[in-house]
């Protein structure tokens, strides 16, 4: 948490310096937006199946004039992350039906460079693009599953916490954003991509995270 609380601070700080320089421009707006996540992973998974997993996430953004067509973009948002692998393993006399599934909360700061085009008045085209930092702060993953061993079935199942276990994932994550979205006066609809650079697994494991999202925005 405390990598986050670092980083809000320096971006509060930055932005309060655009905003001083853009106020003869543009107001500085805010957007309250909520959505959809389709999150995985680059998990190394093996012979098993690597899923998506849906999720959510909710926030705001705080928009900072740079001329009135380029803009600064950043804010706070709690949003869910995921991934999900399943399929069958075959591990000399020990054969298992496996599921995984990884639940991940975040505390999530992007900052993106963000360019518009008017298209009529009143409505425009935003492409966006830049670098996201999260904090994982919760999240329990589970591992449904059945075990064949000398031809006996035995159910082998379980949970743990996805964040802070010595085979858990590590909390900070950083990597890549970016998307396009649609701006009709207040209401605005945004799909983004998040590619994860920072190798948050630990041991052997190889876990990037990857979403895409897609929002509804309330600007004011």
């Amino acid at each position: 948490m405390k990598t986050i609380y670092k980083l809000s601070i320096i971006m509060a700080m930055l932005f309060m310096g655009f905003g001083a320089s853009a106020q003869h421009v543009l107001p500085v707006r805010f957007t309250l937006e909520g959505g959809l996540n389709l999150s995985n992973s680059s998990w190394n998974a093996g012979p098993l199946d690597k899923k998506a997993r849906a999720g959510f996430q909710v926030g705001m953004m705080v928009e900072y004039p740079v001329t009135d067509i380029f803009y600064v973009q950043s804010g706070l948002s709690y949003t869910r992350k995921g991934a999900k692998v399943e399929g069958f393993r075959e591990e000399g006399n020990i054969d298992s039906n496996r599921e995984i599934t990884m639940n991940q909360m975040y505390l999530q700061i992007p900052l993106y460079a963000a360019y518009k085009i008017q298209v009529v008045p009143g409505t425009k085209i935003v492409f966006n693009a830049g670098a996201y930092f999260a904090q994982g702060i919760a999240g329990t993953s589970k591992v449904p599953g059945k075990v064949t061993f000398w031809n006996e079935h035995y159910l082998a199942s379980g949970e743990f916490s996805t964040f802070g276990g010595q085979n858990s994932l590590s909390r900070f994550d950083f990597g890549l954003g970016g998307g396009a979205g649609i701006e009709f006066a207040s209401v605005v609809v945004t799909l983004r991509y998040e590619l994860g650079l920072r190798d948050i697994g630990k041991n052997d494991l190889s876990y990037k995270n990857r979403n895409a999202a897609l929002t509804l925005g309330y600007r004011f």
